[in-house]
């Protein structure tokens, strides 16, 4: 009885064996925090004009977010701020007064999530989508009859942000390539405590192409 014994304790122990051996190592479950810094090109265009406009500039944010594994597929959700050296500034001269326009990329918030598949043990290729929202900041300055005076107002843009990355996992820590697309369709202008919505003037076309390389580390 004894040896019978023995036997079937040998045998659950090889059965559980593999299954111990098989368990899955999540290297891409829990909260997460990152650095991200990259290219960014906006471009702009009213609808009924042939003429567009558009800037590049490095990008710079960070980000946090937590994700869920299992059976080699991660969920997470996400949240970003961010912004760019994007900017323009023209001057008008005629001799006698003068004008000078500036505008520069403001705050860049996003929320969303993203679903990936696991690659090996440590990659990650992952797709993302959400909500992505961004500022303008709008200054004039002029001198008219030797008198100057300034104006400053906030446009702000919404929209889709879709993206797709590789992330690599060197155990907490992580590194990535990301690209992500940004259609932003409703807009609102802010000036002296009044809103006007941008589709006043037309169908505003205002679209975001993004290359990031993010660093991080997970919890």
């Amino acid at each position: 009885m004894k040896k019978i014994a023995v036997v079937a304790a040998l045998a659950c122990g090889a059965l559980a064996t593999p299954a111990l051996a098989q368990e899955e190592e999540k290297e891409f479950e829990g909260p997460r925090v990152e650095v991200m810094v990259g290219y960014d090109r906006f471009d702009a265009g009213l609808d009924g004009f042939d003429d567009s406009s558009n800037a590049e500039d490095i990008f710079y944010g960070a980000a946090i977010g937590y994700d869920f594994q299992s059976v080699g597929l991660v969920f997470g959700v996400e949240g970003e701020i961010a912004s760019s050296g994007n900017g323009a500034e023209e001057t008008f001269d005629d001799g006698i007064d003068s004008a000078t326009v500036s505008l520069e990329d403001g705050v860049n918030l996003y929320v969303g999530g993203r679903v990936g598949t696991v690659v090996g043990d440590d990659g990650l290729f992952y797709f993302k989508a959400g909500f992505a929202h961004t500022t303008l900041d709008l200054d004039a300055t002029a001198t008219i009859g030797g008198v100057t005076e300034s104006e400053s107002a906030d446009i702000s843009f919404s929209g889709l942000r879709l993206g797709g990355g590789y992330e690599y996992s060197f155990g907490g820590a992580f590194a990535k390539l990301e690209y992500r697309y940004t259609n932003y369709s409703d807009g609102d202008i802010k000036a002296d405590g009044q809103s006007v919505d941008l589709d006043a003037f037309g169908d505003i076309d205002i679209e975001r192409h993004q290359v990031v390389v993010g660093v991080g580390y997970r919890f």
